[in-house]
């Protein structure tokens, strides 16, 4: 049973996430892949599947997207969120970074701040103010010059911190060439792995507590915001990328939604089933195969209609007559927090998101259909 407060903490955070898709409605480069090269005088927002930055940016850059790889330097503040974020380039100032995996090995001119499923600071990045970071495995090899607060799963410390460090982990690991010029207070309900040639100038203090799942629950709830953000991104790149067809599709949906609810259910029950018996002779194995794939792509894509659908019919209410792209890329973005957060109270938000991934799937493969006709 989640708690009152930690269910607040939960909405809370997925506010503060959601706060960012408008920013890639409005990015300045939104595709499948985005490469950027140059000098950029400006704040910078980048958004696609893969993105890869090499410019100089003499302001703020906000990017997201599943790969990131930024080696550009970068003059201000970094705000990064993606499946994956390798970041080797400078920045002057401040990096905030969500993601499944996060790898810093450049220069971090102020503070850090990362969430995510595995983070990794290595030996060659350098952090010149604070480092809070959370996620399941945390692994600091670089310099910290103030203090370090990182709480998760695993963490272990092979670098240098000047300041204190505090830590709130199931397991800690000090190496031996680990260098902390402060105090080490760390809560855990084991005794940490501190090597003898760990050096610690400060005191070490252990707070013992009973086995406690806010670290995993912490890690849990990152993860599902990486998720969340992820799909975000796609269902936006995939809209920006087909626009029209993607309103044909709302359209069709609009003026027959109980025929595209039945066909959704038909599609959504009986490709398995298809499967199942192509599968079964040998001959058919990868015809199943290939029809799994689709199978997969359509209930992900038939979603993010369904999703596209509620947002038109919120901007709809609204009465907005004249709507751009950008604008409905910011309804469906709204539209599938909304729903991830309304997927929260039991049975009636899991009977709705699966209403909406039917009908999303029967106007979708309604549409194909006739487009395969044609």
């Amino acid at each position: 049973m989640i708690s009152s407060a930690l269910f607040r903490r939960i909405i809370s955070l997925l506010v503060v996430m959601t706060t960012f898709m408008p920013v890639l409605s409005y990015a300045q480069q939104v595709g499948e892949v985005v490469i950027k090269r140059g000098m950029v005088d400006d704040d910078l927002y980048l958004a696609g599947a893969q993105v890869d930055l090499y410019a100089t940016v003499n302001g703020d850059a906000v990017i997201a997207g599943g790969q990131l790889n930024l080696e550009g330097d970068i003059n201000a503040d970094l705000v990064a969120a993606g499946g994956s974020i390798s970041l080797r380039g400078p920045v002057a100032d401040d990096a905030r970074l969500a993601g499944g995996e996060i790898r810093v090995a450049g220069r971090v001119g102020d503070d850090l701040v990362a969430a995510g499923g595995r983070i990794h600071i290595t030996p060659v990045a350098s952090i010149g103010g604070r480092a809070w970071i959370s996620g399941g495995e945390l692994r600091i090899d670089g310099r910290v010059v103030e203090e370090l607060r990182a709480s998760g799963g695993r963490v272990v410390i092979t670098g240098v911190v000047n300041g204190n460090v505090e830590l709130w982990a199931n397991e800690v690991v000090i190496e031996e060439t680990a260098v902390i010029s402060g105090n080490l207070h760390y809560k855990s309900s084991h005794e940490a792995s501190i090597a003898s040639g760990a050096r610690i100038e400060g005191e070490v203090r252990h707070t013992l507590v009973e086995t406690d799942m806010k670290p995993v629950v912490a890690s849990v709830v990152f993860a599902a915001l990486a998720v969340l953000l992820s799909i975000i991104i796609t269902a936006v790149v995939l809209y920006l990328l087909f626009p029209d067809f993607s309103l044909h599709v709302c359209q069709s949906l609009r003026n027959e939604p109980w025929l595209s609810l039945g066909v959704g259910l038909a599609v959504f029950a009986g490709v398995p089933l298809l499967g199942v018996i192509l599968f079964s002779t040998a001959l058919g194995v990868w015809l199943a195969l290939i029809l799994l794939a689709i199978y997969l792509v359509m209930l992900l894509a038939g979603y993010f209609v369904g999703a596209l659908f509620v947002g038109n019919t919120g901007l709809d209410l609204l009465r907005k007559t004249e709507v751009s792209k950008v604008l409905r890329a910011i309804a469906l973005a709204i539209a599938i927090f909304a729903l991830a957060a309304i997927n929260l109270v039991p049975l009636l938000g899991s009977l709705l998101n699966w209403a909406v991934l039917l009908v999303g799937v029967g106007a979708l493969s309604r549409q194909l259909y006739q487009v395969y006709r044609a």
